[in-house]
């Protein structure tokens, strides 16, 4: 456990600690807040859950960097885990908890676009590490085309996410929750009943929603890939990583 502990502090810096446990802390605050609604409001099973299974995901590079030495995870920067954090808080604290999902027309298409987006660096920085663990070299092309099949991968298991978590609580409560935002008698009146393309008939609308989330991410991952081809900041050349630098020990794997 002392190593371990140890191998945290050398691998990750304090300030980012403590901005982990300060998103941290306004998710707990969420998760409790769930289960006690406001007057007039109906309880709705899958806000505590659904916060509560986000915030796992933000101890995400700890549970790495448990892994033996010789494991791909260990070769994970802790920058992951920060980007990662605030998304987790974007969706859960923003969208669910402050209810942003409605109020605002906005928040899950910007989401969904950059989520696109930054699961392309996730995907190339799982492939870096891979390249890194073996001590081997890959074709950039090879290696953009797994970055890109990471964030699709990401993206259709956030969409089974939701659907799951909807399902849940139909079995538990009777009625099914709005994690996957299906439900149009919840949209009507807000910003949310306009989704980014016209359902035409209203029967449409949660299939409607779902497009519209597989679309901005794939824009976003389509943007991700040329930025990453342009500058991919952990190569040397199109095969050779980047060495380690002095800006970077704290993220170097140890013992």
């Amino acid at each position: 456990m002392k190593n371990y502990i140890q191998r945290l502090k050398d691998n990750c810096s304090a300030k980012r600690f403590i901005f982990w446990w300060i998103i941290r802390a306004s998710l707990i605050f969420a998760f409790i807040k769930g289960f006690f609604p406001a007057e007039g409001e109906a309880f709705d099973i899958t806000d505590p859950l659904q916060v509560g299974a986000n915030f796992l995901a933000t101890f995400v590079w700890e549970v790495f960097m448990a892994f033996p030495k010789k494991s791909i995870f260990r070769y994970m920067p802790s920058s992951i885990q920060s980007i990662l954090s605030v998304l987790v808080w974007c969706g859960s604290f923003g969208g669910k908890f402050l209810n942003l999902y409605y109020d605002s027309r906005w928040w899950d298409v910007a989401l969904h676009f950059v989520g696109g987006a930054v699961c392309v660096i996730f995907g190339y920085e799982i492939v870096c590490a891979i390249l890194r663990c073996k001590k081997s070299t890959a074709p950039m092309t090879l290696v953009l085309l797994a970055s890109v099949g990471f964030s699709f991968l990401a993206a259709t298991c956030w969409e089974v996410f939701e659907f799951s978590f909807d399902q849940i609580a139909g079995m538990m409560g009777g009625y099914p929750g709005d994690s996957q935002h299906w439900s149009l008698a919840l949209a009507l009146g807000t910003p949310k009943e306009q989704t980014l393309f016209d359902p035409i008939v209203a029967e449409r609308w949660p299939i409607m929603d779902t497009m519209a989330d597989i679309v901005l991410n794939t824009v976003g991952a389509v943007i991700a890939y040329f930025i990453v081809k342009a500058k991919p900041y952990r190569h040397l050349n199109a095969t050779e990583l980047k060495p380690i630098g002095k800006t970077e020990k704290k993220e170097a794997v140890t013992a």
